[in-house]
């Protein structure tokens, strides 16, 4: 019996218009609002996982968002795809924009981050936190604590665990922007197989071998090649949390990380709270790898 499943990618425009021309047979593809829907229909017999990976690689190496995926069912939503617009980040959880907020981590304590605001596509922009306490923390204790990156990052809005600070207090001035860079070229494929064995690392087509790369170029002190500067990506947020991401194509050259931004790229909470609890800091090594 046949099964239909449907994957939802992200990304900027023309990364996700050369995603396209890499789908392999019988995959269909259609736009949604920031990214591109793509179904295909699996024989009896074929591994779910198999063509996940399969696509999650080709995300990988053409830079753009894996967000999922799902079964298609009968009397569907003929539209399909994600509802990013049926509930917002504050409506969820209760957390408005400018307001702090606790992260439950696995064991048992809370990270912490500011939420600065969010829009219909489903990315949000927050302020992460070093602070990591036994107990949610005070929005005061939050606003003195160091931030664990150099600068707010965007993330998409999944549905991870985030609880209002009590004594809620505003602890960001809105309206503001914040300045993202997305790269300009990327490693062709034998540069990457050169890479591969150079750090003896095996199957970077795979998130997990991607991670294990840059993890190692990290380590070294390297970064990717094939990448020739980046154009800036303006984050603008109103005074209510309303957010916008504006692509300025005017190429920058390459500068030293101080002053570059850091990649527009979502990324996910998941990897937020891995990196709080000591873990490989994938976002970390993703602005200074690349």
């Amino acid at each position: 019996m046949s099964e239909t499943i449907e994957h939802f990618i992200y990304g900027a425009p023309a990364r996700l218009k050369r995603f396209r021309t890499t789908l392999p047979a019988g995959v269909s593809v259609r736009s949604t609002q920031g990214g591109l829907i793509l179904r295909e229909t699996l024989d009896a017999g074929f591994d779910i996982d198999s063509a996940i990976a399969r696509i999650e690689a080709l995300a990988v190496l053409r830079g753009v968002e894996y967000d999922g995926w799902g079964r298609m069912v009968e009397a569907a939503d003929p539209q399909g795809g994600i509802d990013l617009q049926s509930q917002t980040f504050t409506v969820r959880t209760g957390v408005r924009a400018g307001h702090g907020f606790a992260l439950p981590l696995p064991d048992g304590r809370f990270g912490h981050a500011i939420h600065l605001g969010g829009d219909k596509q489903g990315y949000l922009l927050v302020e992460v936190s070093a602070l990591v306490t036994d107990q949610p923390a005070s929005p005061d204790d939050l606003q003195r604590a160091p931030r664990w990156y150099r600068q707010p990052i965007l993330i998409w809005h999944t549905g991870f665990a985030a609880l209002p600070l009590a004594a809620d207090v505003k602890l960001a001035g809105l309206p503001l922007e914040i300045a993202f860079r997305d790269s300009i070229g990327w490693p062709d494929p034998d540069a990457v197989a050169q890479l591969e064995r150079r750090f003896k690392v095996a199957r970077t087509d795979t998130p997990e071998g991607w991670r294990a790369l840059l993890g190692a170029m990290d380590r070294s002190g390297e970064r990717l090649p094939g990448i020739d500067g980046f154009c800036l990506v303006a984050a603008r947020v109103g005074r209510t949390g309303a957010l916008k991401l504006i692509w300025d194509h005017d190429p920058v050259e390459a500068a030293d990380r101080a002053q570059r931004p850091m990649p527009w790229q979502p990324s996910h909470m998941d990897d937020v709270i891995s990196a709080l609890l000591g873990a490989p800091d994938f976002i970390k090594m993703t602005d200074t790898v690349t």
